[in-house]
């Protein structure tokens, strides 16, 4: 692998990946689950780390950095123009590290398969990009990284935006990440149909039980001229096991909570919405995507998350759309209903060099100003400060909406429900909702049917073995 110097900056593409590597085939995109069964396997212990190969424990840091660094990532577009300019900050800072940086593509399962076979190996880079919604997929792979927070003796929550470092840590608290970035989502709202209807704009608290009754109003026309209330955005699958205060499992992802009577009231409330015509049916989206329908016109509101709203805003504007930005809707006890979507790093247990992987993840996080201005390029960085000037700044087309929202927001989200790990358990969810939204069939009987085959899924998992 060719090194990455104050000199010279190299992305190094999947093909160049060492021969450990070598026939790890490709599948689908993003990370998935299906990889989460090498989890288990023990690793040698990281160089320089006071504990054996069953405890990834942290040694605390070094004065002096010195030595290679191995970083590995995924990333496109302009998630792989932010970490490339991060890292080439970061390089720049510290020229007594010899830095390698491989950017390997999530596209047909390339990244989750070669990144589980390394790991399983113990040929893996000294730091993996990460994501909490694993849920401790790879726990056992990474070092514990509270040593190094208390041996710096910083505050967190003076350094790190609300709610985002939270899912880095495990049930039994272990903090196998570190955040570098994550997006939530605000609803847009056309102004000029919410006038024309004579309907008030939602104000915070509003529920999809209220959307129920004054979202009819937004309903006429057919074919591709027909009307909405909401968009239907691939996110409502993941937020509607909270939409009646529910939740899809407990705290501490012991058991599952799928066969509560708050999951039949959402399931009910989801039929409801698409059979009165305020939500379009896949049917429709298959002619008129989400995005298309309310940039177009045709649709009243549309969840906008972080990572789209540049696109949104511009296409609305294009088309003479009137746009405006309210709170995302609460459950029937006023808590906010908003999903999160983190990346960040974790260090190798078999790193040979985690003092410097340490300082590449706090730098990331939250020490280095300028990397996290690069990181606000593809999502909302970890850094408080840059978050909340900078990235809290920016404006878009339409009315009364900057970042602000998305930072001031974070505090309130759900992590993704379903991913890593628990996308086994989301796919019974998808099917749960395929049943009630394609079958019409009764939330309830769907409910008995499936519930139990979630519990079973949740007796299988472990997380912290």
């Amino acid at each position: 692998m060719k090194k990455v110097s104050k000199k010279a900056f190299a992305l190094l593409l999947c093909s160049t990946m060492t021969a450990a590597l070598a026939g790890c085939g490709g599948g689908d995109s993003a990370p998935a689950a299906d990889n989460a069964d090498s989890a288990g396997t023990e690793s040698a212990p990281a160089e320089g780390s006071t504990e054996d190969s069953g405890n990834t424990e942290a040694a605390a840091p070094s004065a002096e950095l010195s030595g290679a660094l191995d970083i590995w990532a995924w990333g496109a577009d302009d998630e792989a123009k932010s970490r490339e300019g991060a890292l080439e900050i970061f390089v720049a800072e510290h020229p007594e590290l010899d830095v390698t940086y491989t950017i390997i593509p999530t596209a047909d399962s390339v990244w989750d398969q070669k990144a589980s076979a390394a790991l399983a190996s113990g040929s893996a880079g000294d730091v993996m990009q990460m994501s909490p919604d694993y849920y401790g997929m790879n726990t056992d792979y990474y070092i514990d990284l509270n040593p190094y927070v208390e041996a710096d003796g910083v505050n967190l929550d003076d350094v790190l935006v609300d709610g985002i470092i939270d899912g880095y840590y495990d049930t039994d608290g272990k903090l196998e990440g570190f955040p570098l970035l994550a997006n939530c989502f605000v609803m847009a709202y056309n102004k000029d149909m919410f006038e024309a209807a004579g309907v008030p704009v939602p104000e915070a608290g509003w529920t999809l039980s209220d959307l129920a009754d004054w979202g009819q109003s937004f309903v006429g026309g057919e074919g591709a001229n027909q009307t909405y209330g909401l968009a239907k955005h691939w996110v409502m699958n993941n937020m509607m096991p909270f939409a009646c205060g529910g939740v899809p499992y407990t705290d501490d992802l012991s058991t599952s909570k799928m066969g509560d009577p708050e999951i039949v009231e959402s399931l009910t409330l989801y039929k409801d919405l698409i059979d009165k015509g305020i939500v379009p049916n896949d049917t429709a989206l298959e002619t008129i995507p989400a995005e298309t329908l309310f940039v177009s016109g045709k649709c009243a509101m549309y969840p906008c998350g972080g990572f789209e709203t540049i696109t949104v805003t511009n296409d609305a504007d294009e088309n003479g759309i009137n746009i405006g930005f309210c709170p995302m809707p609460s459950d029937k006890n006023g808590n906010e209903i908003n999903v999160q979507y983190a990346t960040g790093w974790a260090i190798t247990a078999t790193s040979k060099n985690p003092d410097a992987g340490w300082q590449f993840l706090k730098e990331s996080a939250y020490a280095n100003d300028e990397m996290a201005k690069q990181t606000a390029i593809a999502g909302m960085p970890s850094n408080k400060n840059v978050a909340e000037t900078y990235y809290g700044s920016i404006t878009f087309k339409g009315e009364g909406l900057d970042n602000s929202y998305y930072v001031e927001h974070m505090g309130n989200t759900h992590l993704n429900p379903f991913g890593g790990t628990l996308a086994s358990s989301g796919n019974i969810w998808t099917s749960m909702i395929e049943a009630v939204l394609l079958d019409n069939q009764d939330p309830q009987a769907v409910v008995d049917q499936y519930a139990p085959q979630i519990e079973a899924e949740f007796s299988g998992y472990s997380f912290n073995n």
